[in-house]
């Protein structure tokens, strides 16, 4: 005798955890977290780029998985691109927190920095600030030390939000009281 997901099959029915119908359905009992995304990464775009850009993320169920697209519409340069992931990240991540599912962090390394306007850059930091303020969250970037002088000439303190150890090149820095030599100097 056959199980039920199995009498299914074999009679050739489909198996009801994979039809569309099903996934519609879980799509749609996710709705309210859905919508709360697109809410959030539109939000944070704008905050970027001010209201007169559209941003929007797309989240459609697809045949075997959630088929997301986030964008920002602009000329698809490599900074604004960067946006996107900075926004798409943060919107996960403040989602992940708020429904106990992720960590209380985000972290970003300089990388995601390059190429992206300075003004975007101080503008950046600045959400990230606010928003892991008001969720009780931590964000970890490492940058260096031109790109935060930048950003501190276009209005981000970041004073209040360094923390040590504090890395730098010059005969003091180091990590953790170590010095460590470039390969091949004495």
């Amino acid at each position: 005798m056959l199980s039920g997901s199995s009498a299914a099959s074999a009679a050739g029915q489909p198996r009801r955890c994979c039809t569309s119908a099903f996934r519609q359905k879980a799509y749609l009992a996710r709705r309210q977290q859905t919508d709360e995304a697109i809410l959030l990464f539109s939000r944070y775009a704008q905050r970027l780029y001010g209201e007169g850009r559209e941003a929007y993320l797309a989240i459609e169920a697809g045949r075997t998985s959630l088929n997301i697209t986030p964008r920002i519409d602009a000329d698809d340069s490599r900074g604004i691109n960067n946006m996107v992931i900075f926004c798409f990240d943060l919107t996960l991540a403040v989602l992940a927190h708020r429904h106990e599912r992720g960590p209380d962090f985000l972290i970003h390394d300089s990388h995601l920095y390059d190429g992206v306007d300075e003004r975007q850059v101080a503008r950046a930091l600045a959400l990230a600030a606010e928003v892991v303020a008001e969720e009780h969250m931590q964000y970890i970037v490492t940058l260096n030390t031109d790109t935060l002088s930048t950003a501190a000439q276009r209005g981000f303190n970041p004073e209040p939000h360094i923390r040590s150890p504090r890395l730098t090149d010059d005969e003091e820095g180091g990590l953790f009281g170590f010095r460590f030599k470039a390969a091949g100097k004495a």
